[in-house]
């Protein structure tokens, strides 16, 4: 009998079971949506490994060595893509100072836009990058030089291998259809050569 009794109990209680449901009210929150004015992962790069450096291509985007010849190029881990750059490969005697610049962004229909990146150094001896906005670059490696670059103030990571998030930047004072933000790596050879990587570019608006 009172095996019986704990028989009909037990099944009892696997009914309630199934008839009682396992989610939770957090399941039924819809995820944010954002709407990018911007958004740049470098899905689209080729990307080289080793000593193979395949320089970024993008359409519109300017990638451009002041002082050498090499470039921000594209490499993979994990199967994700990203920019990166080195000076420690670059050659004896030399300085590179290169600008990686977005394609020209339009701002000028939204507010409250907000920029964010994430970056990673490895082989650390120095920082080497730099970020800018402008709304006067003519998209030509000439107007680098001529353009109005704003200094743009970010989080930077504090140890190596570590994917830090810039932090949000405020870009809604930029009302503008030719917003660019450019990264800039300054290193040499014989100076600061710490592999800098950058990723996740983004433009969030209201």
């Amino acid at each position: 009998m009172k095996i019986k009794f704990l028989k009909t109990m037990f099944l009892l209680a696997l009914g309630s079971s199934a008839l009682t449901s396992c989610v939770g009210d957090d399941d039924y929150v819809i995820p944010t949506v954002y709407d990018y004015a911007f958004n740049e992962t470098f899905s689209s790069i080729t990307t080289g490994s080793g000593s193979l450096e395949v320089p970024i291509t993008i359409d519109g985007w300017v990638n451009y060595n002041e002082t050498s010849t090499r470039l921000w190029h594209g490499r993979t881990f994990s199967n994700d893509p990203y920019a990166e750059f080195s000076s420690y490969y670059s050659a004896t005697g030399t300085n590179d100072i290169v600008w990686l610049i977005t394609p020209a962004i339009d701002l000028s229909d939204s507010n409250g836009e907000i920029l964010s990146f994430t970056t990673k150094t490895r082989f650390s001896n120095g920082y080497p990058l730099t970020a800018f906005v402008s709304i006067d670059f003519d998209g030509t490696t000439a107007g680098i030089a001529t353009a109005t670059w704003t200094p743009l103030t970010f989080t930077t990571p504090t140890n190596d291998d570590a994917i830090i998030n810039s932090g949000n930047i405020d870009l809604s004072s930029y009302n503008s259809n030719n917003v660019r933000i450019a990264f800039k790596y300054t290193g040499s050879k014989a100076g600061v050569t710490t592999t800098l990587q950058i990723d996740n570019i983004k433009i969030i608006k209201n």
